[in-house]
């Protein structure tokens, strides 16, 4: 079951204005979004609706925890909170990759053309402190593919050669040989980049990141009171030691740069501790929750344990 789960929520997303990206529509046996973008919460659908507003209806957002990578339509948070609440839908609206920034606009894009919901759902955290945001402080609204889209948007062709040159490069570029080749460079590179950190000054970025979620906490709240919709900003879990892995049955593979991946995380989520400010604003404080069952399916997402007791 879970070998569908990860093959069907592996495909690449699609273009969303706004936001940049979102979770391609699907309907697979355990994972099923909508053309909106919602995930629906049961398994075996026909069809997943999409959302339609209204005092019916408690929206979620958040990032690949909160969609549910790695568990089925039926093991998500959204799936288990719909259990427990009576004459209310639960629309799961977390997408892949996105930090608070991108479920604040999407909160607010769909606000422009549904009716308001009686009520939505904010977890945050893990993905505004990762590695690309703290290279990118002083930008922080790029978001994990932003050079993707800065690649494609900036590629002009301005004379005939330059179209000759690129067919050819493109034929090239299709050959197996060179194909291996750039693969060989591309996992070296994953290698060496993935926990390198290009900012000379890390407090400021730690700062400003804080900061960001802290406004966008804000704005969530604004949002609420002037348009009458209960608003719940949440920190989500975050396994900040290998102890959270204990009960999760995980290779030891997976922890092989465990410290230099979570030290940032460690220093800002200090901050954040003494930060009365943002703790104000939050109204559920999970980053050190803990069951005994298995927390994680590997190093970041849910399993449908945890997912329940969220």
């Amino acid at each position: 079951d879970y070998i569908d789960v990860y093959k069907n929520q592996s495909n690449a997303m699609m273009y969303e204005p706004l936001t940049e990206f979102k979770e391609k529509p699907k309907n697979s046996k355990f994972v099923s979004v909508s053309e909106l973008g919602n995930r629906c919460i049961k398994i075996n659908l026909k069809n997943c609706k999409s959302a339609e507003g209204g005092e019916n209806e408690i929206w979620i957002f958040g990032g690949s925890t909160v969609f549910g990578y790695g568990v089925k339509n039926d093991e998500t948070i959204a799936a288990y909170l719909n259990e427990l609440i009576i004459n209310k839908r639960v629309i799961n609206f977390g997408q892949g990759y996105y930090n608070s920034n991108q479920s604040r606009i999407y909160f607010q894009n769909l606000l422009t053309f549904l009716p308001k919901p009686h009520a939505a759902i904010f977890l945050e955290g893990f993905n505004d402190f990762k590695n690309n945001q703290i290279n990118n402080y002083k930008s922080p609204t790029k978001t994990a593919l932003s050079n993707n889209y800065r690649i494609l948007i900036n590629s002009r062709e301005v004379s005939t050669n330059e179209k000759i040159f690129k067919w050819i490069k493109e034929r090239f570029n299709r050959l197996n040989f060179v194909k291996l080749i750039k693969q060989i460079q591309k996992n070296k590179s994953d290698k060496t980049d993935t926990y390198s950190i290009k900012v000379d000054n890390l407090e400021e970025a730690y700062s400003t990141l804080v900061k960001r979620l802290m406004t966008n906490f804000t704005i969530n709240k604004s949002i609420g009171e002037k348009l009458e919709i209960k608003i719940l900003n949440i920190l989500e879990p975050i396994a900040l030691s290998k102890d959270r892995y204990s009960s999760s049955g995980l290779p030891d593979s997976y922890f092989k740069n465990f410290e230099k991946s979570v030290f940032h995380y460690k220093k800002i989520y200090r901050i954040i501790e003494n930060n009365d400010n943002l703790l104000n604003l939050t109204d559920l404080n999970l980053v050190n929750l803990n069951i005994n069952e298995k927390m994680f399916v590997d190093r970041t997402h849910y399993s449908k344990n945890l997912s329940k007791e969220i």
